[in-house]
C-alpha cells in the first residue's frame, strides 16, 4: 500500500517545536532552508524532510536523525542503504506531502488556481491541450491541474527530471480511469485525487494497489521526536 501523509505549514507551533524539527534535518537541508528569504519556503524545506524522516523511521525502526538522504544524477532523493523503502516529496501552498512505498514512487501536489491555458499549449502534449479546450470554462482549471500533477508525478517516478519533456507523453482522462500514453513501456500505475482546500494530488507507483492519504499534525512529529530523544542538531 502506498502511504501518503500531508501536513499544513500554517499550523501554529512554538519556537521550541520548530527547533526540534530542524534538529533532525541534515546539515545540508538546514543550510538550504536558511537561504530562503520567506518563512513559508523555509518551513516547506524543513517540514518536508522532517515528515519524510518520521514516515521512514516508522517503517524501518531506524532513528529519524540517522537516516542519510542522497540524490540520483537528476536530483531524485533516496535513502542511502535502504533497498526496499522509497519516498517522494512535494509541496504547494500550505501543504507539504510525502509518499512512501516499497517500490519507486512519484507524487505531486498543486493548489488549483487561475492560470493561463497557454502554459498547457506550450508545454503539454497536443492531445491534452485539445482535451482542456473541450472542457466547460469553469472546469478547465481543475482539469489543467489534474493533468499537471499527473505529469509531474510520472516524471518524478521515472527519476529523470527535466530530461523527459512534458509533451513526450500524454494522459487520457476521458475514460473510467487515467490512461498513460508513453513510449517508455514502463508499467506505471497512476492515480489522481482532490484534497481539501482545492488541491490536486497525483501518485505514480509500480503497482495498482490502494493508496492511503491522511493529514497529520506537525505537533505529532514533534511529539515523536520528543519520545525518541532526538532533539539534538545533526552534525
Amino acid at each position: 500500500m502506498v502511504e501518503i501523509y500531508y501536513i499544513d505549514i500554517e499550523e501554529e507551533i512554538s519556537g521550541l517545536d520548530h527547533d526540534a524539527l530542524l534538529g533532525i534535518c541534515s546539515r545540508e537541508k538546514r543550510m538550504e532552508a536558511s537561504r530562503f528569504r520567506f518563512e513559508p519556503d523555509r518551513k516547506r524545506a524543513v517540514y518536508g524532510e522532517a515528515l519524510a524522516r518520521y514516515m521512514i523511521a516508522g517503517k524501518t525502526g531506524l532513528p529519524m536523525n540517522e537516516l542519510i538522504f542522497d540524490k540520483n544524477r537528476y536530483g531524485k532523493p533516496y535513502i542511502r542503504g535502504q533497498q526496499r523503502i522509497f519516498f517522494n516529496l512535494s509541496h504547494s501552498g500550505r501543504y507539504v506531502i510525502c509518499g512512501l512505498d516499497q517500490e519507486e514512487i512519484g507524487i505531486d501536489i498543486e493548489e488549483v488556481k487561475s492560470m493561463d491555458l497557454g502554459i498547457a499549449r506550450k508545454f503539454f502534449h497536443a492531445n491534452e491541450y485539445i482535451y482542456l479546450l473541450s472542457r466547460e470554462p469553469e472546469q478547465r482549471m481543475d482539469a489543467l491541474f489534474e493533468l499537471w500533477t499527473l505529469k509531474e508525478s510520472y516524471i518524478k517516478y521515472l527519476g529523470v527530471g527535466l530530461q523527459k519533456p512534458l509533451d513526450a507523453f500524454y494522459f487520457n482522462l476521458e475514460g473510467p480511469s487515467v490512461e498513460l500514453h508513453s513510449n517508455d513501456r514502463i508499467p506505471a500505475f497512476i492515480q489522481s485525487c482532490t484534497i481539501k482546500g482545492g488541491y490536486k494530488l497525483a501518485v505514480c507507483a509500480d503497482g495498482p494497489g490502494p493508496i492511503r492519504v491522511r493529514q497529520m499534525a506537525v505537533k505529532d512529529i514533534v511529539s515523536d521526536i520528543g519520545r525518541r530523544g532526538l532533539q539534538h542538531i545533526q552534525k
